[in-house]
């Protein structure tokens, strides 16, 4: 039977090593090389990796990695070759040893430049309770860009300006949509307020909820509601993790997901960094450190519709029961609400949850669903892979929260959410220390076309540790990408970022 292990975790009683990078005397651009090619850029940049030993990372859209290119060089430079590949874009390129990063041009600080894009900030609260609504969708009305609030309510969306004459769409489960014009608010603070939506049942309507119907329903509509093409989305990731109550690991990057047709079962989808960054000088309190394993890769797993898990397999619902909650709304969407748990005594069933049916398109527009405290019993083995000397670790709660947005008449995946925790025991001080670990990921813009694939080197692979890539700081890079805004006790945490201002590289 199939399961959902998206967490791997190691504990080990030393710190992660903290790399750096210099650029001085590296001779690879000045490797003399022979090309006579008439292709694509891309194929180009592949004959260069094997005939001269290089490896280059690179995003294709911002190379044009399809377009097709005439040259012939002979016993020239690498740096002229590079430099006709990027002639017409915005790119420039760094050399680390034998790999070399194509990268965006600096962005200028002259004034004429500072209006590329704008930024909003704000706050989403209860209208009645002034309470704040944490992990509310914000977006641009029909477009595929936005962010969401953090566990405060607060928000930060960086707007690009030919957008400023678009509308913004504030949704969180149970609220009735919110639209804000955008060029009425550019230069205020705002404070959003959502009204609470709520349906009431009649008796007679309750056969039309029955939880088998709206998941046969979900089986007929699967093939219209979701993409059966690739598309790129850009998300932003972030891992944290606290002892006890003290944040010892913060770690965020930009990723390109490539994401694979959700009915071709062969094909997964793809992560690739485009830049990360670290707290640099956060230490654990216990000289115990917390390393999550294969992070990006097993979060896009959560997609249970893309990887049809368990409790959504027409195969394996015989497995648990279902019941019919209540109708909620989702982007003023109505949307019926079903609990599932695992039928008694089964040792393989691990999950218990909750499913959110669109009723206009059947559709899954939310997923709630954690580990049983039986399903946590069996799995520790996998999810704990090596333990400190002399300590024990006992995960107390793992769980997920995944959200999908209908845009252009299909669903599509928004964002992904998971929970650890955990407690590490010392048996000689007869100490616990708890650890709290979350990963989250964003989806902040989707983009739909005929995209060059990642190579197998670029993707990131499922046995790699996210924070270890990570080795320094762009701060102009971060400006021009939407994030979702640190709480405020995070946002301390993060003052070191400011403190390196460096091109980041990934190790392969």
């Amino acid at each position: 039977m199939k399961h959902l292990l998206a967490y791997y975790v190691i504990l080990a009683v030393c710190a992660l090593p903290l790399f750096s990078v210099a650029q001085s005397g590296n001779p690879t651009l000045n490797i003399v090389v022979s090309i006579n090619a008439d292709t694509t850029k891309a194929a180009l940049l592949e004959q260069l990796t094997a005939e001269y030993n290089l490896h280059f990372s690179y995003n294709p859209l911002l190379l044009n990695a399809n377009e097709h290119v005439s040259l012939h060089f002979e016993n020239q430079p690498l740096y002229e070759v590079l430099q006709k590949i990027i002639d017409k874009t915005e790119l420039t390129y760094k050399a680390f040893d034998k790999q070399i990063v194509l990268f965006p041009k600096e962005v200028s600080t002259k004034p004429e430049q500072e209006t590329t894009f704008f930024t909003l900030k704000g706050s989403v609260t209860e209208l009645r309770k002034n309470e704040p609504i944490a992990f509310c969708n914000i977006s641009i009305i029909g477009k595929a860009l936005g962010t969401m609030t953090n566990g405060e309510g607060k928000f930060a969306v960086k707007i690009p300006i030919e957008h400023s004459s678009d509308t913004l769409g504030f949704s969180a489960l149970g609220f009735e949509t919110f639209f804000l014009p955008i060029n009425q608010f550019m230069n205020e603070e705002l404070l959003v307020k959502l009204n609470k939506k709520v349906y009431k049942l009649k008796t007679i309507d309750v056969i039309h909820y029955d939880p088998h119907y709206l998941l046969h329903q979900f089986d007929l509509h699967r093939a219209t509601n979701y993409d059966n093409d690739y598309a790129l989305f850009t998300t932003f990731y972030r891992e944290l993790t606290r002892e006890n109550n003290t944040y010892t690991d913060i770690s965020e990057a930009i990723l390109q997901v490539m994401k694979a047709p959700y009915f071709d079962t062969q094909l997964d989808d793809h992560i690739k960094f485009v830049k990360g960054r670290k707290g640099a000088e956060i230490k654990p309190l216990h000289d115990i450190k917390f390393k999550l394993k294969g992070g990006p890769y097993f979060i896009t797993k959560l997609d249970v519709v893309k990887h049809d898990e368990s409790f959504i397999n027409p195969e394996l619902r015989h497995l648990y029961t279902y019941n019919f909650e209540q109708l909620t709304t989702i982007d003023n969407r109505q949307t019926a609400i079903v609990s599932f748990k695992p039928i008694k005594n089964l040792r393989d069933v691990l999950f218990e949850g909750k499913l959110y049916f669109d009723l206009e398109t059947w559709g899954l527009a939310r997923v709630e669903f954690r580990y049983t405290t039986q399903g946590l019993k069996m799995e520790q083995n996998s999810l704990i892979l090596k333990e400190p000397k002399k300590h024990k670790a006992i995960p107390t709660a793992l769980s997920y929260i995944i959200q999908y947005k209908y845009t252009n008449q299909m669903w599509c995946l928004s964002s992904s959410r998971s929970s650890f925790y955990i407690t590490i025991r010392n048996k000689e001080k007869r100490e616990k220390t708890k650890f709290h670990s979350v990963a989250e990921l964003l989806v902040t813009n989707i983009e739909k076309g005929d995209f060059q694939r990642f190579s197998r080197k670029e993707s990131f692979k499922s046995n790699e540790i996210f924070t270890e890539k990570i080795v320094s700081y762009d701060k102009l890079f971060w400006e021009n990408y939407n994030t979702i805004r640190p709480e405020e006790e995070l946002e301390k945490a993060l003052k070191n970022f400011d403190k390196q201002n460096l091109m980041i590289i990934y190790r392969e």
